[in-house]
């Protein structure tokens, strides 16, 4: 390497939780959930990001899993106790895969049926899903979920 040249870090995939508009909670799961630890800290993040929700409003959470690698078998079973213990908070929740990973697509479909609330689903592009949350968004939530949606591209 010459001399002064600083090599360029890589990019490391990163979780990410956020309520950026309304009560439009985003999640992007880039580096997915490897152990319990994992998934424990976006839960954390999760709760911290609810709070801003005033009751008797309930969020709608998009979570983006298009590059979420195969979680293990107990981080995928926390996430499921999770999903159910923050149903009564949850309008809807609509999660994004790709079909790239038969195995992490079959973890996600299972994760949502376990979940036991009739407003989860998974979908594998982005118009469908944003037909669907736009049915319950203000104009504001709506255009900041494209913009959510656009940035995991």
């Amino acid at each position: 390497m010459a001399s002064g040249l600083v090599p360029f870090p890589a990019l490391v995939p990163v979780n990410t939780v956020a309520i950026v508009q309304g009560r439009l909670l985003e999640i992007r799961a880039d580096a997915g959930y490897r152990s319990v630890p994992d998934a424990e800290q976006v839960i954390r993040a999760i709760q911290r990001e609810s709070v801003k929700v005033s009751l008797p409003a309930r969020t709608v959470i998009v979570v983006d899993w298009r590059r979420c690698p195969v979680m293990s078998d107990d981080a995928s079973a926390r996430w499921i106790d999770q999903m159910r213990g923050n149903n009564a908070r949850v309008e809807r929740s609509a999660a994004l895969a790709s079909q790239k990973s038969s195995i992490a697509v079959l973890q996600f479909l299972r994760m949502v049926r376990e979940s036991a609330h009739p407003d989860r689903r998974l979908f594998f592009e982005p118009e469908p899903l944003i037909e669907w949350l736009a049915e319950v968004l203000t104009l504001e939530e709506l255009t900041r979920l494209r913009e959510f949606l656009a940035q995991g591209t």
